[in-house]
């Protein structure tokens, strides 16, 4: 009960905050983090390419500091036919505040973001993405028996194939979308997190929005067939890593980071 009444009084001030139109601290640029796996930022003008990284099989990893983007800014991921999924982290312990454009350039890649400090999509923000895309705040993507840490060392050697997991060791931060978000047709497009609220657009013609709420030790198994989420919940597998007391964006830090907007989102 007393959970309930928790989760009901944060969406609450969402709602409140939302219609007060709060203007939103500054985005933070994107750069890498010094952890090896050797992401590479050339920032040309507005646009931050995203090049180097590590690769397993057909996936590429890559690991950030910081990773947000103002309203002129795009984040231009580097592919090439040969890779099937990038997939990348965020560091810094700080949410990810996206008003800008997030692409992906010279191959048909899913992209996977992982940050479970949270993540701020604004009214201007918006995808370009040949393939699938998702945002999570979960620790931890499943691989199989490997898995791509949201903290510490991985192991990449094990880290091949498709994704097969979204794991939640601890209750992490929130996903926030004001946006107008979109991907080509028979796509998937996943917003997955300890709590989503979204006052803006999702769409994926011919495809599946999946929008999941994942309480902490919980983790979300994915079926390939069609890259469709499938949404059974079950405990997280067990895990040596250790993680900040507390994760992420809470509801009472929501009045900073919104753009405001008087529209009732929905999915299609």
């Amino acid at each position: 009960m007393k959970n309930q009444l928790t989760k009901l009084l944060s969406l609450l001030l969402c709602y409140w905050a939302f219609h007060l139109r709060i203007t939103p601290v500054a985005a933070q640029s994107i750069t890498p983090a010094a952890d090896g796996t050797g992401t590479i930022i050339n920032h040309n003008g507005n646009t931050y390419n995203i090049d180097g990284g590590t690769q397993a099989g057909a996936n590429l990893f890559h690991s950030f500091a910081e990773f947000g983007l103002t309203p002129d800014e795009i984040a231009n991921f580097l592919s090439n036919p040969q890779i099937d999924n990038i997939l990348g982290r965020v560091t810094g312990g700080n949410p990810s505040v996206i008003q800008g454009l997030i692409q992906l350039t010279e191959g048909n890649s899913n992209l996977y973001l992982m940050n479970p400090n949270g993540w701020v999509f604004g009214q201007e923000a918006s995808l370009d993405v040949p393939g699938s895309f998702a945002a999570t705040t979960a620790t931890r993507i499943g691989f199989g028996e490997g898995f791509f840490n949201a903290y510490g060392e991985n192991d990449f050697s094990n880290l091949a194939g498709n994704p097969t997991s979204f794991v939640f060791d601890t209750e992490t931060g929130l996903i926030l979308n004001e946006g107008d978000l979109e991907v080509g047709e028979g796509q998937s497009l996943w917003l997955i997190g300890n709590s989503v609220i979204s006052t803006g657009t999702l769409e994926a013609p011919g495809g599946n929005v999946t929008i999941a709420a994942v309480p902490g030790n919980k983790q979300i198994r994915l079926s390939q067939e069609g890259m469709v989420v499938e949404l059974v919940l079950d405990a997280a597998p067990l895990t040596a890593g250790e993680y900040p007391q507390q994760i992420g964006l809470r509801a009472v830090d929501i009045p900073r980071y919104l753009t405001g907007g008087n529209q009732v989102g929905h999915a299609k």
